[in-house]
């Protein structure tokens, strides 16, 4: 459920990994306005959906109508996946969770320190889950730095994040990533982004060892995962992230495993990529 939806490969997406499973399931896409959400959800309810995918506006004012959310979409504010048992309407937040499944692949998030470069949907989602996980120290780096305040007051008082902290997009010249650190998140307040625009930031003095992200999904080939993986460090795009998001939320739903690689081929089919 979004407005709008069009464009959106979670539809297609997770018929596939219905397909793969040999589940008789049917995931449907629905246009709908913030003002007819409550209602929507409603019919979800009437009608046994299993669960719900939303899409914007509804992530950050679905909240009030539903009877249950994860903690780490309460810290959030953001909810993109709903699961329903047994009539109650559960929030989740499936970003945060699969970003922190991946990166879990690549370092160990207890006590590791990691900068964000962004403040919006995608980097709330992903610093609640991530700082949940054990985070010894968090650093947003965005141009508008009001706007990551609430988020960085609700991690001091919510997470066990010891250090938390906002820093301005660099006017000119490289950001100064600090030694130590053992991720970079690039997420942006868009989901489309230019895969040739440069970041400030020499990838050439990262340290060995650290994982680098980029949120962005469409198109995932971002200028900063290439040159990370140039550079032979731990890469997560965008594309590895949107698949493993949509897994998550099939295996709330279904209880099963899904086939990531179908999936995968579902995107890049859809997505031209």
């Amino acid at each position: 459920m979004g407005e709008p939806v069009a464009g959106n490969p979670t539809q297609y997406m997770l018929e596939k990994a219905f397909a793969a499973a040999q589940l008789d399931w049917r995931f449907l896409t629905f246009e709908v306005p913030a003002i007819e959400l409550e209602g929507a959800l409603r019919g979800a309810r009437i009608f046994g959906f299993r669960g719900v995918m939303l899409a914007s506006p509804h992530r950050e004012r679905v909240h009030p109508l539903l009877e249950q959310v994860t903690e780490a979409a309460r810290i959030s504010g953001q909810v993109n996946c709903i699961e329903q048992r047994d009539g109650q309407l559960r929030g989740h937040n499936t970003e945060g969770q699969a970003l922190r499944r991946l990166v879990e692949r690549l370092i160990s998030l207890a006590g590791a320190r990691a900068v964000i470069l962004g403040s919006g949907r995608a980097a709330r989602s992903v610093a609640a889950e991530l700082a949940l996980a054990g985070l010894a120290e968090l650093t947003f780096v965005c141009s508008d730095p009001t706007e990551a305040e609430p988020l960085v007051e609700s991690l001091r008082k919510h997470t066990p994040l010891a250090e938390c902290r906002i820093e301005p997009w660099p006017k000119q010249g490289p950001l100064a990533i600090p030694p130590g650190r053992g991720l970079i998140i690039h997420a942006p307040a868009g989901d489309r982004h230019d895969p040739a625009a440069r970041l400030p930031i020499d990838v050439a003095a990262l340290e060995n060892g650290i994982a680098v992200v980029d949120t962005v999904s469409n198109p995932p080939n971002t200028w900063l995962a290439e040159a990370a993986r140039q550079r032979s460090l731990g890469v997560i795009d965008g594309l590895c992230l949107l698949v493993e998001q949509v897994a998550v939320a099939f295996e709330i739903w279904t209880g099963k495993t899904a086939d990531r690689e179908a999936m995968r081929d579902a995107a890049e089919e859809f997505l031209a990529l």
